[in-house]
């Protein structure tokens, strides 16, 4: 007997720092978004394809809804907020430790856009059920959700709950994607975030948000594959961070990087990191252009 095929677009959206990129991985089961303890951290729409038997899922991990300053941070809450408007279905995230009242800036935009939604209360390892239970009835009384579904992404408790849970609310259609396929994103920009996130694990204060990572050379030398790639930091005194004391910091980002890069495309990789120092590059349109930060 046939099934039905789904197959649809869901985006994963919230404020920063609540989870998104960790329950992203957790999904799709493999690692695409940066993690990181920091707030803010994914800066532009990341793509991962989930195909099941019952369908096809083409998640997005959106970066944080936040009251943006600063260029950058306006074209990231664009992005976000975009990303609510073109998906047929949206998994708003809580951190069930923090968000024990509505966030109204968020939920200002969704009451505004009247999504199709899940509510995934996050962290819930981090609270007692006495303070679980009433969170939910305030959720659910607030908004029409599809479903409320408390998780641990960290932990994985819960988790397995939310793919059968997306695909009773896609549409019918063929997946879009071949089944192996895992993302749209080109191998270039995966790699700028993995070199990324070496940066904010190991890169301390304000420089992780004042760094970005351009791939400027990517190609294949017989076996190899030979990657030059820009840091772009703010200040002179960033750059010398990231360099380190004879260089031990930026050969430890390079080599712990290497090793990601290298899972991912499956072969060895030569990587040349260097930094370069471009003033408020933030708050410059035609930088994150270059980025591919684009409201």
């Amino acid at each position: 007997m046939s099934t039905t095929s789904r197959t649809g677009s869901v985006s994963m959206l919230g404020r920063p720092n609540v989870g998104k990129s960790t329950l992203f991985n957790a999904l799709i089961g493999t690692k695409l978004a940066i993690v990181s303890p920091k707030p803010q951290t994914t800066r532009n729409r990341i793509s991962g394809i989930l195909t099941k038997p019952e369908g096809q899922i083409i998640f997005w991990d959106l970066p944080g809804i936040h009251k943006a300053t600063g260029v950058m941070n306006k074209r990231m809450v664009s992005i976000a907020l975009n990303g609510l408007d073109s998906v047929d279905l949206g998994l708003w995230i809580i951190d069930a430790n923090r968000d024990q009242k509505i966030d109204e800036f968020i939920f200002g935009h969704i009451k505004s856009r009247k999504p199709q939604l899940i509510l995934i209360m996050n962290k819930i390892d981090l609270i007692k059920k006495d303070v679980l239970y009433p969170m939910v009835d305030l959720y659910r009384n607030a908004y029409d959700f599809k479903e409320i579904i408390p998780v641990s992404a960290l932990k994985g408790d819960g988790v397995d709950r939310i793919i059968p849970a997306i695909f009773k609310y896609l549409p019918e259609g063929e997946p879009i994607f071949a089944e192996d396929d895992l993302t749209d994103i080109p191998e270039r920009q995966i790699v700028e975030e993995m070199i990324r996130e070496k940066i904010y694990l190991l890169a301390k204060e304000e420089v992780p948000y004042s760094a970005a990572v351009h791939v400027e050379a990517f190609e294949e030398k017989g076996k190899m594959i030979s990657i030059i790639a820009d840091i772009w930091v703010e200040k002179e005194s960033q750059k010398g961070i990231l360099i380190g004391k004879n260089g031990e910091m930026i050969k430890k980002i390079g080599t712990m990087a290497r090793g990601d890069i290298e899972r991912l495309l499956g072969t060895k990789t030569f990587l040349d990191l260097r930094v370069k120092v471009k003033e408020r590059w933030r708050d410059k349109p035609s930088a994150l252009d270059t980025l591919g930060i684009r409201s």
